[in-house]
């Protein structure tokens, strides 16, 4: 199937890209001897495609936020740099930040040729005011006012300092002479997006899809590639094949001995070393075995993380902090209870916590709840996420030390997100992304607010965790700007997740991002951290789309 996009686009373009197509023999290939103008790259998409790019369900495809549709700001968690402008050109919010305006970029137009103006960013935060599952991270909006074409204020029902990366770089604005003919924007699959941002949808099938250049973008002179084509793969095995065989030029994939299996298997490989999130195990805390706390600090203690990291990563990852703060970037942060803290490896511990919550251990060796249910525990993995898979084993095998059962089962990418957002699970191993400070984290993955109930999809508090606690220092947090008082109630914050371990703390992991230094570049590295450089990070990857250059 293809999608022919209503982008304008100059037919001396498209036969260029055709002659280059032909040359090539397939994108990503180069005419020998020129620069390639076009890549293949992989997000970690298995299986078969859908048509999705509905910037709002996260299942979508990733290029719908970032590449596709845009924010108004960017603020990179990369480095602390200030805000960069992209739709809006600057804000500023009133004096007790329950309310921000944004001026707007002016000459932007849609893909489709129509011009973006005040009323698609009303549009936008109005359907979010409207339709509770598009607000994920519960951004407490009460009213959205234009003033002219170029300026917007959203007024908030309290102050809302910390909600500026969801609100300003985290927020894709979508086009309201589309959209506001949508019947429900929650489900919408969105097969034609329309976006602003620097390339459009050329065309679609069930294992690739191809982005071309918006020959209209509003940042002069890029992007500077003619397309990217992004890939499907069935695990990463599949992956590491085609990248190694010079079939992917772009991809954020974990690799064994990387140096080795890519840095020198061909000149130009290039990759980067990012820490950027916290690898858990995401516990069902309303229903199942894991809604016990006896359970989680059981399995918390009965994980030799030392052992996964050798074993798994190389030893690159290290050790995560229980109370889920990004160390050391947030390190100012850090409870003093928990200074030096990381979770250790007690097996004796883990049983004795156990026993004293009335589980007894059954002659496998397996322990058996005071219900008489043993404790078998199934954690839900993607399909061919094979660094996940491989830590898993290792953690059954270190858990049965410890009477408790746990048994893997792979999933489709697809199952896994609808099955991980409506609670349909026990244990998921999954990883907590954050924003610039640690209140993104804290609000997505631990407000009540974020917590639907069982059925209902969850866009990121899947544990379903609530406390009290923790949402009385996030609306402190919220409404103030003194570091000072952030530290307090973060601390309160820590303090509780680290006793109730809603998702337990596997490592502070690293991102591998792999780049055909040969055929592209203009990527971020670590002298340049413009913004992350992996394929799956939003709405980073626009960014670096944006920014990438051919080579030579």
């Amino acid at each position: 199937m293809t999608v022919l996009t209503r982008r304008r686009r100059s037919l001396a373009a498209l036969a260029g890209a055709l002659a280059l197509a032909l040359v090539a023999g397939c994108a990503g290939a180069p005419e020998p001897g020129s620069p390639a103008r076009s890549i293949t790259a992989y997000t970690g998409a298995t299986g078969q495609l859908t048509a999705n790019f509905n910037p709002y369900i996260l299942s979508s495809n990733q290029p719908g936020r970032g590449i596709i549709y845009e924010t108004l700001m960017f603020l990179n968690r990369a480095r602390a740099d200030e805000p960069l402008p992209r739709l809006a050109e600057e804000y500023d919010w009133n004096d007790d930040g329950t309310a921000i305006t944004f001026r707007l970029r002016e000459g932007v137009q849609w893909t489709d040729g129509e011009p973006f103006t005040s009323a698609d960013v009303v549009f936008t935060f109005e359907l979010m005011q409207e339709h509770e599952a598009l607000n994920t991270s519960s951004l407490p909006i009460e009213s959205v006012e234009a003033a002219g074409d170029a300026e917007v204020t959203i007024t908030f029902s309290r102050p809302a300092y910390t909600d500026l990366w969801t609100i300003a770089s985290d927020t894709f604005i979508v086009p309201e002479h589309i959209w506001s003919d949508v019947e429900d924007p929650v489900t919408f699959g969105n097969a034609e997006p329309v976006g602003t941002g620097a390339f459009a949808l050329e065309s679609f099938s069930a294992q690739s899809y191809e982005l071309t250049a918006n020959e209209e973008y509003w940042d002069e002179g890029k992007p500077h590639l003619d397309s990217i084509r992004f890939v499907s793969h069935s695990g990463n095995q599949s992956a590491l094949s085609a990248l190694t065989a010079g079939q992917i030029d772009w991809a954020s994939i974990f690799i064994p001995d990387i140096e080795n299996t890519y840095g020198s298997r061909a000149e130009g490989n290039h990759y980067e070393v990012t820490p950027v999130y916290i690898s858990t195990l995401g516990a069902n805390l309303d229903e199942g075995p894991t809604s016990d706390l006896a359970v989680r600090q059981a399995i918390y203690r009965g994980i030799d993380r030392d052992q996964v990291n050798e074993l798994n990563y190389d030893g690159l990852s290290t050790p995560a902090t229980p109370g889920m703060l990004m160390l050391p970037r947030e390190e100012r942060f850090l409870a003093e209870e928990l200074e030096g803290v990381v979770p250790t490896h007690e097996p004796d511990e883990a049983r004795r916590i156990l026993q004293d919550a009335g589980y007894t251990e059954g002659a496998d060796g397996v322990f058996v709840s005071p219900d008489g249910e043993p404790l078998s525990i199934e954690v839900k993995v993607v399909t061919g996420y094979t660094d996940q898979i491989a830590a898993l084993d290792v953690m059954r095998q270190q858990l049965a030390e410890v009477g408790i059962d746990l048994q893997p089962r792979e999933v489709s990418f697809a199952s896994f997100v609808a099955d991980r957002d409506n609670g349909d699970f026990e244990l998921v191993i999954d990883n907590l992304y954050g924003g610039v400070t640690p209140f993104t984290l804290y609000e997505d993955f631990y407000s009540s607010a974020a917590a639907p109930p069982i059925g209902q999809p969850a866009a990121k508090n899947f544990a379903r965790f609530r406390s009290d606690v923790v949402d009385e220092a996030l609306e402190e947090v919220a409404a103030t700007e003194d570091e000072e008082a952030h530290a307090e109630a973060y601390a309160r914050i820590q303090s509780e997740i680290a006793e109730q371990l809603p998702y337990i703390p596997i490592l502070q992991s690293m991102a591998l991002t792999q780049f055909a230094g040969a055929k592209v570049t203009g990527f971020p590295t670590a002298d340049d951290p413009y913004a992350l450089p992996m394929t799956h990070s939003s709405p980073d990857l626009g960014i670096v789309a944006a920014n990438l250059r051919p080579a030579g």
